[in-house]
């Protein structure tokens, strides 16, 4: 019986180990291909001299030369340099918010990604967060949820050059921005009626108060987590004849921050890096 047991266990090990093995070299072939893209993006870039500074440098990428067809919309709200984005972006982070935790950081921002957000009406994002806040039972808000992950609204903080102090235990791998690096993408072919209805779903999820989905391979209604409330909010857009238009998850399993970039429904349309100098360079078409 024992050996019977031992050797259900290796099977299981080596399976497991197996699909450890294709996984990771299929998400490094992903981050191959988000580089390329993000090349072929800002090899288009240029110079804005006029509004850069010592500190931010932009690029705008021409609209003939990418995607001049699309559906145009300005890069920036209100024409204000700090709210990158316009109604019915996504704003993506591959970079993990565990910063201070190495090998957790590591680990989820290889194979998942950090953070996406959506762009809705007067510069408000929608987004949900996992992260569990100070006192909360973990058991309880793994299960139940809680006040601190369910879906809400904020204005868009992603270039706030306040939006953390030297307190925070992130301070030292991003500074007082979001994030070093992040992502704009727009849906291919998307209309603004469309939009309004992304809108729609996103404000559905608010109201509800719908909490964070933390068992990511299980689709489970009312329960979202961020990349997947984003591809959930476009797959409610369809044809007149009920089947789906857009598809931002094209395996099927979790939705990662790579999925969203790597679709074929979407392109990119914002990108910011920081250097080693700690200037920002910022890419956006026009």
């Amino acid at each position: 019986m024992k050996r019977l047991i031992w050797k259900g266990v290796k099977t299981l090990l080596i399976l497991f180990m197996g699909f450890l093995l294709f996984l990771t070299g299929q998400t490094a072939a992903e981050w191959v291909k988000v580089q390329q893209e993000i090349k072929t993006f800002t090899s288009k870039g240029a110079l804005r001299e006029d509004i850069s500074t010592d500190t931010i440098k932009y690029y705008q990428v021409s609209r003939e030369t990418y995607y001049p067809d699309e559906f145009e919309r300005e890069p920036f709200y209100n024409n204000d340099l700090k709210y990158p984005g316009a109604e019915g972006d996504i704003l993506v982070t591959r970079q993990s918010p565990f910063a201070n935790k190495p090998g957790i950081y590591g680990f989820v921002t290889f194979y998942f990604g950090g953070h996406a957000a959506y762009v809705g009406e007067d510069n408000t994002l929608y987004e949900t967060s996992g992260i569990i806040g100070p006192g909360s039972n973990l058991f309880k808000t793994l299960f139940q949820g809680s006040d601190s992950t369910i879906a809400s609204t904020s204005s868009n903080y992603w270039l706030n050059p306040n939006f953390r102090n030297d307190k925070d235990p992130t301070y030292n791998a991003f500074g007082t921005y979001y994030r070093k690096e992040f992502i704009g993408l727009r849906v291919k072919g998307i209309t603004s009626d469309e939009i309004k209805e992304v809108n729609e779903f996103m404000n559905h999820v608010v109201d509800i108060e719908a909490q964070y989905n933390f068992f990511f391979v299980f689709r489970t209604q009312n329960r979202y987590y961020c990349t997947d409330l984003i591809s959930r909010g476009f797959d409610t857009i369809t044809y007149s004849n009920g089947n789906q238009k857009y598809n931002l998850n094209s395996d099927l399993v979790v939705t990662t921050v790579n999925d969203l970039i790597l679709s074929d429904d979407t392109y990119i349309s914002f990108y910011v890096r920081t250097d080693k100098n700690n200037v920002k360079h910022i890419y956006f078409i026009e």
